[in-house]
């Protein structure tokens, strides 16, 4: 029990529960504005809302170029501030130009008609693009205070960011709708963006300079390499049910009831993120010392994997209580699809933190082997059951897709225990 308490104290010390507060702070945020978005919208038009941010967080997280990845490992490394901040001005300039390079391409896609045949949604993603750069900044930003420690910081600074974010979204839905919720987002992650950059300003500034700046670099280059192939492969894997749903179920109606309840159910996979975004830097710093690493990781994961449990019973119990109260009858359709994805949702924390061990001790390739796999076992069964079974299908297909997820994963962690 002392030593439960001991480990409380050290983790509120460091910031973690306040990290925690505040990223469910932002969530609530951001789940105001979706949900005000599907209180107004009609289901259809909250797939197409979906599917637009789906393709544009996709090229959020691949327009990094593995970079982010990568400061999140090279940093907690490296006392010398020098060194920190040739890393963090080198990862901008890297990431600029990657995510460039990602935004007309995923524009390109969206041309040619590979994203959507419908020009409706075509252009709403054009438009909402524009956001692509400036987040993959913001997210390298975020993960810079993250890996020098300064969790209290940037916790607080976001959720002030997200609330006065989502005042100025909220406002531009409610009165334009669809046209002011894209114009919105897009504005304020510019404004985000640059006030991070402010805020950061002293470090942007590179007046020390260290010998060690071409090995620095080249290790930041190929972490990033590394990270961006295994990026890769994960986002098709992890937006495979979705696209395939995307183009299968032609009832599009029936498809807003599941992007309803995928929203749902991404939306409680804050507790996972947080947890990662903040045990990666101290993972890294205990890299050198396996025992001490896998200890600490089995303790993490233990108590992690007690409150999904939780959260799993809390959601089947009130979750759909609560959507009919919000939404009246509206998303009826959508309830035993949430509730087989929670299922799904269960499974996939189970193995939330386990992508922490490949990261922290820079064995990235075996997340693009676990991926290549995972993707090519279920994308059969995942067109099958969205085929034959629509809607339920998708929900079904999204519970086995991470039952083999979970199996890969557990074997390549062992995998990667017995190799240290």
């Amino acid at each position: 029990m002392e030593r439960l308490t001991l480990l409380f104290l050290k983790l509120k010390e460091r910031g973690f529960f306040h990290l925690i507060i505040s990223n469910y702070s932002v969530q609530f945020i951001v789940f105001g504005s979706s949900l005000l978005v599907a209180k107004i919208m009609s289901p259809t038009d909250v797939g197409i809302i979906k599917t637009i941010e789906t393709f544009a967080n996709m090229a959020i997280v691949l327009g990094g170029g593995g970079v982010i990845f990568a400061i999140l490992k090279v940093i907690p490394e490296h006392k010398d501030l020098a060194i920190r901040r040739l890393s963090l001005i080198f990862s901008l300039k890297y990431a600029t130009y990657f995510s460039l390079a990602v935004f007309v391409f995923f524009n390109v896609l969206a041309y040619s008609g590979l994203v959507s045949e419908d020009d409706n949604l075509v252009y709403w993603f054009q438009q909402y693009s524009f956001l692509i750069v400036p987040s993959v900044l913001t997210m390298l930003l975020i993960r810079y205070y993250q890996a020098i420690d300064r969790f209290k910081r940037i916790s607080t600074v976001v959720f002030y960011l997200k609330l006065l974010s989502a005042v100025f979204v909220l406002s531009f839905t409610f009165f334009f709708f669809i046209r002011g919720y894209v114009l919105s987002m897009v504005i304020t992650t510019i404004l985000a963006t640059l006030i991070l950059l402010y805020d950061l300003r002293k470090e942007l500034v590179d007046k020390l300079v260290s010998e060690r700046q071409s090995e620095i670099k080249t290790k930041i280059v190929n972490l990033s390499k590394t990270a961006f192939i295994a990026q890769l492969i994960d986002q098709l894997k992890l937006h495979s049910g979705f696209l395939i749903a995307n183009f299968v179920i032609l009832d599009r109606e029936i498809f807003g009831y599941y992007a309803f309840a995928l929203i749902l159910t991404q939306g409680i996979n804050i507790v996972a993120s947080s947890v990662q975004q903040f045990i990666i830097p101290k993972m890294s710093e205990t890299s050198g010392n396996l025992a001490l690493f896998f200890q600490k990781y089995s303790m993490f994961e233990k108590r992690f994997n007690l409150i999904a449990v939780v959260i799993f019973i809390g959601a089947q119990l009130f979750l759909p209580l609560a959507v009919g109260l919000v939404f009246g009858d509206k998303y009826d359709g959508a309830m035993l699809i949430l509730r087989i994805m929670l299922i799904g949702w269960l499974i996939e924390a189970l193995y939330a933190l386990k992508g922490v061990i490949f990261l922290s001790l820079g064995k990235m390739k075996y997340i693009s082997y676990a991926s290549l796999i995972i993707f090519s076992i279920s994308v059969p069964v995942i067109y099958y059951l969205d085929v034959k079974y629509a809607a339920i299908g998708a929900a079904c297909a999204y519970v086995f897709q991470n039952l083999v997820s979970l199996g890969v994963l557990k074997y390549f962690v062992h995998r990667v225990s017995k190799q240290s």
